[in-house]
């Protein structure tokens, strides 16, 4: 707690005051995490151009910056390994920011279906879903000192066997 009330520049009453406790500060930071990546990865994938072209744009992306953070990882991804076995509220927050991840891929492979890139009879819901584990698994891979490069691979990989 001392840490946060020196990093934030508040006193130590102020944050209980307006937090009540330890947990509650921390589901608000997790709130407010989740809420900016989805806004920020929403930002992305509605940019004009090729959707695929998009998405491998955001895998690239959240990679980058998870490297960026000297493999600490996603907080997302930390938390759902560390607390989400053991608290149900964060469990439930953990696979709802994951749902919604799914629901802005769903939205982006539907327009890759309209611009041709994907064919007709993708099934778009299991694609999004794999879309998201893989991203899941290339960001919990950062944490482990997975090269840059061959993150980069694989992302080029999926992206070639889903086209």
């Amino acid at each position: 707690m001392q840490e946060l009330v020196e990093a934030m520049g508040v006193n130590r009453a102020s944050l209980y005051q307006t937090y009540g406790n330890k947990s509650e500060l921390f589901h608000a930071a997790i709130d407010q995490y989740m809420n900016h990546s989805l806004a920020m990865i929403e930002t992305t994938l509605k940019a004009k151009g090729s959707p695929l072209g998009k998405l491998k744009q955001l895998f690239i992306q959240l990679i980058e910056q998870s490297l960026s953070t000297n493999m600490s990882g996603c907080f997302v991804n930390n938390t759902a390994a560390e607390l989400a076995p053991h608290d149900p509220v964060i469990a439930t927050k953990i696979r709802y920011f994951w749902q919604q991840f799914e629901q802005l891929f769903a939205r982006t492979l539907l327009r890759a279906v309209d611009n041709a890139e994907l064919n007709n009879n993708t099934d778009i819901q299991k694609l999004a879903a794999l879309l998201n584990s893989t991203l899941q698994g290339l960001i919990l891979k950062t944490k482990a000192g997975i090269s840059k490069n061959k993150l980069l691979a694989d992302i080029d990989l999926l992206f070639s066997l889903i086209q």
